[in-house]
């Protein structure tokens, strides 16, 4: 496993050359992460990415929000598919020291654009019932997963206080400041470059919260407290896949 330490978190920070196919917006974001042992997880990410650490210790998170506004860039917007709630679990993979983001699942609450997601970005996509109300600043997420693997998630929280920028070398800019995806298809590896604004994060405060996403997975569901963020709105650009 290569050493956090001589990995470059900055390096793909920049926008990407070229241009993106998709633009898209996150609302209502929620991170929930806990620290896992590597060789729970090593058997579900190709042998080809490495574990990312922190301190020794890998990382799962859940992330629950609202994707709004997507369109891929080469087509006219398309009414009714350009918005959904997403579910998605994931921990951190490097590749020849790159940092990203390795997706074990992600529910979408709508089967056009992930079944779309899987094709185009390889990525494993499920079909889910989700729910989302904000009640005052109260957010819940509710979602129960429509095909199988079963898996069901509900959380409850509300935004705490706004967050100074991480540091580079802390363990929240480990967590969220990611800008490529990796992913396995049937032609191989393949990365997905991002770009987006550094996180904006506020304390989030989790008032309830019961899961089976990382059980779905044949891996024990976290039992502690989850190290929770939130961040209310980010705009995102999507550069086509490439052989990695």
């Amino acid at each position: 496993m290569e050493s956090s330490a001589t990995v470059d978190r900055l390096a793909q920070r920049g926008r990407p050359q070229g241009s993106p196919v998709m633009q898209q917006n996150w609302e209502n974001l929620l991170f929930l992460h806990w620290p896992i042992e590597s060789a729970l997880i090593r058997p579900l990410i190709p042998g080809e990415l490495d574990i990312d650490t922190f301190d020794d210790k890998a990382w799962i998170g859940i992330t629950p929000f609202a994707l709004t506004q997507l369109r891929l860039l080469s087509l006219p917007p398309l009414p009714g598919l350009d918005s959904f709630f997403e579910l998605n679990v994931r921990t951190y993979v490097l590749r020849r020291g790159v940092p990203g983001v390795w997706f074990f699942s992600l529910d979408a609450s709508k089967v056009i654009p992930a079944m779309a997601a899987r094709v185009l970005f390889s990525l494993p996509y499920y079909k889910a019932d989700i729910e989302f109300t904000d009640n005052a600043g109260e957010f819940q997420f509710t979602s129960r997963r429509a095909v199988s693997p079963a898996a069901d998630f509900k959380a409850t929280w509300r935004s705490g206080v706004r967050l100074r920028t991480p540091d580079l070398e802390s363990l929240a800019f480990f967590l969220v400041e990611r800008y490529c995806l990796f992913a396995g298809g049937v032609e191989g590896l393949s990365t997905t470059r991002i770009y987006h604004h550094p996180w904006i994060l506020d304390e989030a405060v989790v008032t309830s919260y019961t899961s089976s996403m990382v059980s779905a997975l044949g891996l024990p569901e976290p039992s502690a407290a989850p190290l929770a963020h939130f961040s209310r709105f980010l705009n995102v650009e999507v550069w086509a896949p490439t052989p990695a």
